[in-house]
């Protein structure tokens, strides 16, 4: 099983983004039940706040398409509890990564997921993971 990083639903449900079309695949593939993945809630709420604040989508619009993402039968929702946060400190400390990054990885890593796809470098740092980048170079 594998992660998903915020950056990808963001992109894949902006279709004014060049990494669009790459990350709509991905998603279609999730969701037409070829792929199972894990996501920890914190990359729902990142992804909303992206693309409400910084991409001006309306809230409404914006809930719709995420509650369609978290209700596939192949989306796994990772909670964030005590432990993961105590392990995101650790994270943080030790591969000097931000604080969302390292919830994210936390959250994964606990829940013995060791890919995600992303198409943010920074995980690059995490040895832990595997960083998958579904938009070519």
């Amino acid at each position: 099983m594998r992660g998903i990083d915020s950056n990808i639903i963001v992109y894949a449900l902006n279709e004014d983004l060049p990494e669009h079309a790459f990350c709509k695949e991905l998603l279609k593939i999730i969701i037409n039940e070829k792929e199972i993945v894990s996501v920890p809630s914190i990359v729902f709420m990142e992804s909303f706040h992206a693309l409400v604040k910084a991409y001006k989508y309306k809230e409404s619009e914006v809930k719709k398409r995420l509650i369609a993402i978290i209700d596939s039968r192949n989306v796994n929702i990772l909670d964030i509890t005590t432990s993961t946060i105590l392990l995101a400190f650790e994270i943080a400390e030790k591969f000097e990564t931000g604080g969302r990054d390292s919830l994210i990885a936390a959250s994964l890593l606990e829940n013995k997921v060791q890919e995600i796809y992303s198409h943010d470098s920074d995980f690059d740092k995490i040895s832990l993971l595997k960083r998958l980048d579904p938009i070519p170079k």
